[in-house]
């Protein structure tokens, strides 16, 4: 690393997470590590900040972690202060424009509310899932829900085997007022198209009066892309899909399952930021 790195953002699954959705202690040393050198650390997030809040708390990593950008960029919150911001919110009635489109289809609507995740029909798989990331499903009427309520973005739930007809249908319609992309094999996602990951980092670091060029971002997936660009140093995982590799400037030989977050962080953030125990006795020998 050539530059002094003051802020350091990671998504979660596939990369933050192993596949058992957990943090591993090589990992939790790392992150302990930056917070003594003094560098912010954090997660980037399709997840509410309140899941967030949760699981980091399940974790018990509250003290580790400096802030949250959730609903994939459109939230940050300051683990610090608790204060939260919200930007670019969709429209209820563009929430049925697009519901209408994928109406026969076997797909399940989601809406998230902080961490109420409301939803048109509810399974025991449904159930499952939310309860695995600290969110409360709730079974509505979704269409009259929405109506003059605006709301981060709409999920679209399915079986995986199932994405590729979901890509297929997103194709044959638009609108310039959202954008859409998958954020995990049985996930597609509509949001306001000026919110994405790079958007939440760009107003992380202007909460915290950071540079991007001095900030680096972990990810493996799509909807990681412009996190990965707009940083100083962008990282993919060994597991990474193809288009984050491309645009990253480093492409780790590790997977996440490999602790690729830690041994980057060990290998090349560390040795070049000083702890603060040398950074005060370098200061006091000036």
């Amino acid at each position: 690393m050539d530059k002094t790195i003051t802020l350091v953002a990671t998504d979660l699954d596939g990369t933050l997470l192993n596949n058992k959705k957990q943090v591993t202690p090589a990992t939790r040393a790392a992150m302990k590590q930056l917070k003594n050198h003094g560098i912010l650390f954090g997660i980037a997030s399709g997840r509410p900040v309140e899941s967030g809040q949760i699981l980091v708390k399940d974790w018990g990593l509250e003290s580790d972690i400096s802030f949250l950008i959730g609903m994939n960029g459109g939230v940050i919150y300051d683990m610090r202060t608790g204060q939260k911001e919200q930007f670019h919110l969709m429209d209820g009635e563009l929430i049925l424009e697009i519901m209408d489109h994928f109406k026969d289809m076997d797909v399940i609507f989601q809406v998230m509310v902080g961490n109420d995740r409301y939803v048109n029909k509810s399974t025991e798989e449904t159930r499952a899932h939310a309860k695995l990331f600290g969110e409360n499903e709730i079974l509505v009427d979704l269409k009259e829900f929405v109506k003059g309520r605006k709301v981060n973005k709409l999920i679209l739930y399915m079986d995986p085997s199932y994405m590729d007809a979901v890509k297929a249908r997103a194709a044959t319609f638009s609108n310039p007022k959202y954008t859409s992309f998958a954020t995990a094999n049985n996930l597609y996602e509509y949001v306001d198209p000026a919110i994405n990951k790079g958007f939440g980092i760009q107003k992380i670091c202007e909460h915290f009066g950071i540079t991007p060029d001095h900030v680096v971002a972990f990810g493996d997936a799509s909807n990681d892309k412009e996190m990965i660009e707009y940083v100083g140093c962008g990282v993919a995982m060994q597991n990474a899909s193809d288009d984050i590799k491309a645009v990253a400037d480093v492409v780790s030989e590790y997977t996440n399952e490999q602790d690729a977050l830690a041994h980057f962080v060990n290998d090349r953030i560390l040795p070049a930021n000083p702890d603060r125990l040398e950074r005060d006795a370098n200061v006091k020998m000036g």
